[in-house]
C-alpha cells in the first residue's frame, strides 16, 4: 500500500507540473517530507494525507475512490471473458469490473457486426469518447451529418455527443476493437448469452 500512495501522490503532481517546492509550501509541510513521501520512504500522517490532497484541490473521498478503483491489475484470460450478443451483434469483454469504475473509467470491447447489421443510435449521443480500431471487415460510421466508411487497419475516435451510428453495410463480418470512456456513457452489454 505504501508503493501505490506515494507513487500516486507523484503522479498527481507530475499532472500538474508542479515542483515538489511548490506543493510543500501550499500544503505547509517540508519539501523533505513530501519527497520522501512520494519516494515511499515514510507513510504519511492522516493530517498531512490531507494537507496535500487540498493542495491538489482533491476531495478526499475522490481519492481514495479513484486510490480504490486504480490499486490492481485485472488480467482477463482469452476463455474467461464474458461474451454478449445483442441485437445481432456480439460484444467480447476486455477489460475488468475495476476499470469500469471511478473517475478514469472506461469499457473496453471486442465488437462484431453481422452483415447489414447496426450499432447506435442516430437520434441521440452519450456522454464521453470513443476509439475504434478495425480488425475486419469495413462500415459505415454516421457521425451527426457525416459519413465515412470505415476499413480494416482504420483507427476512428470522436466525441459521443454527437449521434452516432455504425453500420456494418457489406457482406462479411466487421470485427473491431472498441473502446469508451467514461464507462457509464451507453449500456453496450445486453442479455449475456455464452
Amino acid at each position: 500500500m505504501k508503493a501505490k500512495l506515494g507513487a500516486l501522490l507523484r503522479a498527481i503532481r507530475s499532472a500538474r507540473h508542479l515542483t515538489i517546492k511548490e506543493v510543500a509550501a501550499k500544503a505547509k509541510i517540508s519539501s523533505s517530507l513530501l519527497s520522501q513521501i512520494e519516494r515511499n520512504r515514510i507513510s504519511p500522517s492522516l493530517d498531512t494525507l490531507l494537507q496535500i490532497l487540498e493542495s491538489y484541490g482533491i476531495p478526499p473521498n475522490k481519492f481514495f475512490k479513484d486510490y480504490e478503483t486504480n490499486s490492481r491489475v485485472e488480467i482477463i484470460r482469452r476463455n474467461d471473458r464474458k461474451i454478449y450478443h445483442r441485437k445481432g451483434f456480439k460484444y467480447e469483454k476486455l477489460c475488468g469490473d475495476s476499470q469500469a469504475k471511478g473517475n478514469y473509467s472506461f469499457n473496453a470491447f471486442f465488437l462484431e457486426l453481422a452483415p447489414g447489421q447496426l450499432r447506435g443510435d442516430e437520434n441521440d449521443g452519450h456522454l464521453g469518447r470513443e476509439l475504434g480500431i478495425v480488425v475486419k471487415g469495413s462500415a459505415t460510421l454516421v457521425y451527426g451529418e457525416e459519413t465515412h466508411v470505415i476499413h480494416k487497419g482504420d483507427s476512428v475516435s470522436f466525441f459521443s455527443e454527437i449521434p452516432h451510428t455504425i453500420r456494418n453495410s457489406s457482406d462479411k463480418i466487421f470485427q473491431a476493437y472498441w473502446v469508451v470512456t467514461p464507462a457509464d456513457g451507453e449500456d453496450y452489454f445486453g442479455d449475456k448469452i455464452s
